[in-house]
C-alpha cells in the first residue's frame, strides 16, 4: 500500500470520526448528514442531490441550490420536513431516521415472522404499485458458515426494486424482509424456506450473498444501508436449495425445514403487520 492510500484512508476515517462527533452535538447537523449519506450510497452523487428534489421543495424559501447540498454544514440550513419527507419516500428510507433519531434503523422492514404467506399479498401489492421494475430477493448470511445442520450468524432478507435513475443510471430501493433473524435458529430457516417460496410463486427473482458477520450484524443493528454493503459481498450461495435442491444436495436436514416451512405457510395471518413472535422464539 502507498503513502497516499494510507493517507487517503486516514483522511477517511477522521472524516467520519468528525461527522460522528458533529452529529452528535447538533442533531440537525446529524439529519443533514444522514440525507447525504443515503443519496451518496444509492449511487446519487452530492451536487447530484438537486436535480432530483421537485422543484416545489427546492424553490421554496429558503431555495435549495447545488451548493448546499455539498456539506452537512451547509445542508443543515436548508433543511425542510418536505425535504425529509420528501428523501424517505424516494429512496424508501425510514423519515425519523432521516430525521436524526439515534434510536431507530434507516431502513423500513416488513418481517412476517410466523406467518410468511403474509408476504404473498405484500408482494403483490408491490407489483401492483410499481409494476415495471426488476425485483429480486437477496438472502444474506455469513460468509463461509455452511446451510445445514452447523449454520450460524445472521441471516438478513432483502427485497429490492430496481429502477431508471439520472442519466440512464439504475438504482434501488430496499426493504427488510426479517428483524433478527438467525441461520442457527431452525424456526428462522423454516420462515425463510417459505419466504423463498412465496417469492419464487410470485415472479421475484431470489439470489444469496455472504458478508462478513460484522456487516450482517450492523445491518441488523440499524448501523448500515443496505447500499453501502454491497461491494462488501464475499461469495453467495443459492437459498432455492432450501425449496427444490438437486437431488445431489438434498439431506434430511434440508426436508425437515422444508416440512417446517410449510407447516408455517399454512399459518392464518394475524391482524398485526408485524405478526406473532419475535425471530428467535
Amino acid at each position: 500500500m502507498s503513502w497516499v492510500s494510507e493517507a487517503t484512508g486516514a483522511w477517511g476515517l477522521l472524516s467520519k470520526g468528525w461527522d460522528w462527533w458533529c452529529g452528535r452535538r447538533d442533531p440537525v447537523r446529524r439529519s443533514a448528514q444522514r440525507l447525504i449519506r443515503a443519496f451518496e450510497a444509492h449511487g446519487v452523487a452530492r451536487q447530484q442531490i438537486i436535480r432530483l428534489v421537485p422543484a416545489a421543495i427546492a424553490q421554496a424559501q429558503p431555495a435549495l441550490s447545488m451548493a448546499d447540498c455539498s456539506s452537512p454544514d451547509q445542508l443543515k440550513f436548508k433543511l425542510s420536513p418536505a425535504l425529509l419527507g420528501w428523501a424517505a419516500d424516494h429512496l424508501n428510507l425510514r423519515h425519523d431516521w432521516l430525521d436524526g433519531r439515534k434510536d431507530v434503523p434507516p431502513h423500513r422492514v416488513v418481517d412476517h415472522y410466523k406467518h410468511p404467506a403474509r408476504y404473498g399479498p405484500w408482494m403483490q401489492a408491490r407489483r401492483d404499485t410499481t409494476p415495471h421494475v426488476h425485483r429480486f430477493l437477496c438472502v444474506w448470511k455469513t460468509h463461509g458458515t455452511p446451510v445445514g445442520p452447523g449454520a450460524d450468524g445472521p441471516l438478513c432478507v432483502v427485497y429490492e426494486e430496481m429502477l431508471e435513475g439520472l442519466d440512464g443510471m439504475e438504482w434501488s430501493r430496499y426493504w427488510l424482509l426479517a428483524q433478527d433473524w438467525h441461520m442457527g435458529h431452525a424456526t428462522c430457516v423454516e420462515n425463510l424456506a417459505a419466504l423463498v417460496h412465496v417469492a419464487q410463486q410470485a415472479g421475484v427473482l431470489v439470489v444469496g450473498k455472504e458478508l462478513p458477520k460484522r456487516d450482517l450484524v450492523r445491518l441488523q443493528e440499524g448501523r448500515a444501508l443496505v447500499p453501502e454493503l454491497l461491494q462488501r459481498t464475499r461469495g453467495g450461495w443459492y437459498p432455492t436449495d432450501l425449496v427444490d435442491p438437486p437431488p445431489q444436495n438434498d439431506s434430511s436436514w434440508r426436508q425437515a425445514m422444508w416440512q417446517g416451512a410449510q407447516g408455517w405457510l399454512a399459518q392464518p395471518g394475524p391482524n398485526s403487520a408485524r405478526g406473532e413472535g419475535q425471530a428467535g422464539q
